[in-house]
């Protein structure tokens, strides 16, 4: 994917702090309510795997450390989230950063739960269902 300006930008407005740039990488601090810092988000374009450049995403935070390589999509969800997909055949991954420092992470989930009725999907899969519908434009193209 080509990440351009566009998705610099919404990335900013959604998170409400500046970037930091290099020439392949976009890096932002975001502050938990309390004012510490409680995510170190960046996106690094031109990573070479296996002979093919792709988007890496990353979020560093008290907890851990998160990765999602192969980035096929950014979406821009309101009031104050980013979502970074990755398709592979029929799965796909997501990774959601958000303004007050929230991280989500769903890996590998079947394209078929997003088609699925709602009232007969399992709970153990609802949130992912539900969150990852924000999407469902992104996935189909």
């Amino acid at each position: 994917m080509t990440v351009g300006p566009t998705q610099i930008d919404q990335c900013t407005e959604r998170l409400g702090a500046p970037e930091q740039r290099t020439a392949t990488s976009w890096t932002w601090s975001i502050s938990a309510p309390n004012g510490a810092r409680a995510v170190v988000m960046t996106i690094t374009t031109d990573v070479v795997i296996d002979g093919h450049p792709c988007t890496i995403v990353t979020a560093q935070t008290p907890q851990g450390y998160i990765e999602l390589h192969n980035v096929t999509g950014i979406l821009s969800i309101e009031p104050d989230e980013i979502m970074f997909l990755a398709t592979h055949q029929e799965r796909f991954s997501s990774l959601v950063v958000g303004r007050t420092g929230t991280v989500s992470q769903f890996a590998n989930i079947h394209a078929s739960l997003l088609r699925a009725d709602l009232t007969e999907i399992n709970p153990a899969a609802l949130l992912a269902a539900l969150q990852l519908s924000l999407a469902d434009g992104l996935l189909e193209g």
